[in-house]
């Protein structure tokens, strides 16, 4: 066997080795994504929501969240990201 003949087995038996270690590696992410998202769907906030797609609903922030600014007569304004639907 020669120098280049070990080397390109050996090279090919590296990329199995990772191959292999890659798969098992996702099969256990996997099992546990699975395990954690039965418990984790009541203790998050998309869990609760039982709004049909495309239903608003307009909350009032609590009065210590907002922010103070001085000399401020106007409305308060809160920037939110919107959809322009034609």
């Amino acid at each position: 066997m020669t120098a280049i003949e070990a080397s390109l087995s050996g090279t090919f038996r590296t990329i199995l080795v990772l191959v292999i270690v890659w798969w098992l590696l996702r099969f256990f992410l996997r099992m546990q994504a699975a395990r954690q998202s039965g418990n984790s769907s009541r203790n998050t906030y998309a869990g609760q929501d039982r709004r049909a797609p495309g239903e608003v609903r307009i909350e009032q922030a609590p009065n210590n969240a907002r922010p103070t600014q001085a000399k401020h007569s106007g409305p308060d304004i809160i920037d939110v990201d919107f959809e322009e639907v034609k």
